[in-house]
């Protein structure tokens, strides 16, 4: 990879306004402005954005840190700065100490042990986290800071997944209690339902827009199952799916997928166990759930497979038989024009986000295209999955989908299908109804949660015990018996808990896996001291305390839902109680479920007070249904913002990824049309495409094409390059006489190229300049004492470099050139 090597002079000046500031990395920067003035027209009130984790990559000469400091405290958000460490060395920022939590101040692998201490997980987890470019950073003059923006993102990117994957567990279980009351019955009842039958599985990708039409064609030969999200597109189209598949938990999940949920009657569900809830307890259809009901249960249903919802789609098509799946919209990869999704989707109408830095895979048609790390371990996962089943036949029908191992690519005219013969309402048909033994469900559910919950709260009991006597034993010495005893009462607890409760424990070291992690240690049993026994036994039975309460608490409101639902089915049950739950719980459109299976006469008996509370909880279902207020819907502004996309192309060039530069190019020009920024970064892009193929003529053009008012020292210094590669003197002279404006670092290189055109009294003059602002600088002074030996000027050449030698002794190449002309 071709890496720049920016030079960082440890040389300070001071602005107009009185600031210090490095040139070599702010350039002139605050000279035309102050840094106050300059912040607030770069950054505006984002970065004072409060509830945030502001990573900010440079420091601006320490100026930036200043800024942040003097504002007002951003309520609830924390600032991290990274620099490079070539100029951190040149820096002392001081952080007064009652801000050292507040603002840090650190190089890329302080950030990384930072970011393994955990202290900002919850900024990570909520997704409340926002990277900034500094003024020295965006400019794209430095390159280093285009590498440190790739080592962030991809440092991000991985811990927040493994973050995630880790905590979520809990996330997991929180709505499986929830939905313990809904999950009734299993997707296993379809298990080997169409053996040898041709199956679909439609995902959200972009490529299914090439094979929609295809699918309208043949859907009565088809057997459909599809990604929640696309369901209602598939719908809208004639083409309503047999099976509709949705397994996320998070909170925002409701909104995703909400244009499903009017698809109740027309296709059946089937849900992980840990679905979010708001979908599952409002859905108005039929539905089967994956995994198991309760999370201490164990059953031969059909597990839920992640990380994606394809990839339990695709077990679920295996487990109900099907030897041959087809897969369409299933891409893990984005398209060669950055879509993430198909047509209709919020991500679709959001465009691509031009300033994340991705992985690349290679698809069928043999290109490469970008992916999210996710998505490469989803692709990853599926590989697996179908290695696991050879006798099934998966056929992707996109060339442009990511290329997977056991999977082929095939068009659409080659398909041999053998139809299941059965549409979206027979299926629903063959399920059978639970409605009549939904009573006796509930009052069995009843008694499993009542009886965890008493298992859960003897642990407790348990645990407080152990906690007591372990605490007792600090005041009392190791060799008495008393001390002896204790220890075997702990010990006679911790076989108790787990010979009368082994699901139950074992349960709560799964949920509480972060919490159990935290106390444990490398060192080995014996190395402990007694101190340390005593700390990690109380931590230890700390931690199952406030599990086991966590998990007892949960069980509570299952049956407090439990409890709702058998009042849902009494005959004159309590309104007031129903309305309160409902709204409680976030699932308002219960209301509507309920009311739609009561007679007419029960309606009718209504009061006017239950009517209104009905109704208010029917407009608050219907806003869930039609509101854009959720931050899922405004992606698009996001993902417009092109602030850091100068790195993004700057990180392709660096990698010579052609591919990766092509793809940007195309993602950038719709946005040409409005936004001369774009304009700027289309032609840029496209000039180190040239640059990369050392076409340089081409190179030189497009970069060209950026009018002059809007060429800063990046551009300029691609144009001087290219310049000097195809000997366009002229070009060059001018160039960089445009430089010198951005940075005295110049000087030397125009006073050269000065007097390889013959005006060497300008250039003398130049150098000159130059040395009486950095009168040490020995490579200049090297290149004058040259140059004035090529003029004939000995006397001028030997004071140049025994000026050298004067504060460096040891520079062998004065030493050498002296020695010539003595």
């Amino acid at each position: 990879m071709e890496r720049s090597s920016s030079v960082f002079n440890n040389q300070f000046s001071i602005s107009q306004f009185g600031e210090y500031y490095l040139p070599s990395v702010n350039r002139n920067t605050f000279e035309k402005v102050d840094s106050t003035t300059a912040f607030k027209q770069k950054f505006k009130q984002e970065i004072f954005k409060q509830d945030t984790l502001h990573i900010i990559l440079g420091i601006d000469s320490g100026l930036l840190v200043n800024y942040i400091l003097e504002a007002p405290l951003s309520e609830g958000s924390k600032y991290i700065f990274i620099e490079l460490p070539a100029v951190l060395s040149m820096l002392n920022v001081d952080i007064p100490e009652d801000k050292q939590d507040y603002i840090k101040v650190l190089d890329f692998e302080g950030f990384n042990d930072h970011i393994e201490t955990a202290k900002d997980d919850l900024f990570l987890m909520k997704d409340q986290l926002k990277v900034t470019l500094s003024l020295s950073a965006s400019t794209g003059v430095i390159e280093e800071y285009s590498e440190l923006y790739n080592r962030v993102s991809h440092l991000l990117t991985s811990y927040i997944e493994s973050l995630k994957a880790n905590l979520q567990q809990k996330l997991f279980f929180t709505e499986q209690m929830y939905n313990v009351v809904e999950n009734r019955q299993p997707a296993s009842l379809l298990k080997d339902s169409f053996c040898g039958k041709t199956c679909m599985v439609i995902g959200g990708g972009p490529s299914l827009d090439e094979n929609i039409e295809w699918i309208k064609c043949n859907y009565n030969e088809l057997f459909i199952i599809t990604v929640s999200r696309f369901a209602s597109k598939l719908s809208q189209l004639g083409i309503p799916a047999h099976i509709i598949v949705s397994i996320d938990p998070q909170e925002h999940s409701f909104e995703v997928n909400r244009d499903m949920m009017s698809l109740a009657k027309e296709s059946l569900l089937i849900n992980s166990h840990h679905i979010c809830h708001r979908i599952l307890a409002q859905w108005q259809g039929q539905s089967l759930f994956l995994g198991e009901q309760l999370p201490w249960s164990d059953t031969d249903n059909i597990p839920t497979i992640g990380p994606t919802v394809t990839n339990s789609a695709v077990r679920i098509a295996i487990k109900m038989g099907f030897n041959q799946i087809l897969l369409s919209g299933v891409d893990f990869c984005h398209s060669s024009t950055g879509m993430t999704h198909a047509k209709g989707s919020v991500e679709s109408t959001a465009g691509s986000n031009n300033s994340r830095i991705y992985q690349w895979v290679e698809t069928y048609a043999g290109n490469l295209a970008e992916t999210p790390i996710q998505l490469l371990h989803a692709a990853q996962t599926l590989e697996e999955e179908i290695a696991l089943f050879p006798h099934v036949n998966v056929i992707n029908l996109s060339k442009n989908a990511a290329k997977l191992k056991g999977i082929t690519h095939s068009t659409t005219n080659k398909l041999i299908i053998n139809p299941a013969n059965c549409s979206p309402q027979q299926l629903l048909d063959m399920l059978p109804n639970s409605t009549k033994s939904y009573k006796n469900f509930l009052i069995s559910l009843k008694q499993n949660l009542t009886k965890a919950s008493s298992a859960f709260l003897n642990i407790k009991k348990l645990c407080d015990e152990a906690l007591y006597l372990n605490s007792a034993l600090k005041e009392l010495n190791v060799n008495t018996h008393r001390y002896q005893s204790k220890i075997n009462k702990i010990e006679k607890i911790e076989a108790e808990i787990n010979r009368k409760y082994p699901i139950f424990s074992k349960l709560i070291k799964i949920y509480g896996y972060f919490e159990f992690s935290q106390f444990l240690t490398t060192k080995k049993s014996g190395d402990w001291s007694l101190q340390q026994m005593h700390t990690m036994t109380g931590k230890y039975y700390t931690a199952y305390y406030f599990i086991a309460e966590n998990l007892h608490d949960l069980i509570q409101t299952s049956l407090e839902i439990t409890a709702s639902r058998l009042e849902e089915i009494k005959a004159t049950p309590s309104i007031t109680m129903l309305t309160s739950q409902w709204k409680k719980h976030l699932q308002p459109g219960r209301s509507g479920l309920w009311l739609s299976n009561q007679s007419p006469e029960f309606t009718s008996s209504l009061t006017d007070n239950e009517n209104t509370a009905l109704g208010d909880l029917n407009k608050e279902y219907q806003q869930q249904l039609t509101g854009f207020s959720h931050p899922y819907f405004s992606m698009k502004e996001d993902y417009e913002n092109l602030d850091n996309t100068l790195a993004k192309i700057i990180d392709l060039k660096q990698r010579k990824n052609i591919p990766g530069l092509s793809s940007l190019a195309d993602k950038i020009q719709p946005l040409m049309k409005d936004d001369s920024y774009a304009v700027k970064l289309f032609h840029l892009t496209n000039h180190y495409i040239h640059l990369i193929n050392e076409d340089y003529e081409s190179a030189l053009r497009s970069v060209q094409y950026i009018a002059p008012a809007d060429r800063t020292e990046v551009e300029m210094k691609q144009i001087l390059m290219i310049s000097l590669k195809l000997h366009q003197l002229d070009l060059a002279e001018r160039t960089l006489s445009e430089l010198t404006q951005y940075s005295d670092e110049y000087l030397p290189q125009h006073a050269h190229i000065l007097s390889l055109q013959g005006n060497n009294q300008q250039a003398l003059d130049m150098y000159l300049d130059f040395l009486d602002k950095y009168p040490t600088d020995e490579s200049t002074l090297i290149k004058l004492g040259i140059f004035l030996a090529g003029l004939g000027e000995i006397n001028g050449a030997k004071s140049a470099f025994e000026q050298i030698l004067s504060f460096n002794p040891d520079n062998l190449t004065a030493s050498n050139y002296l020695a010539q002309l003595t």
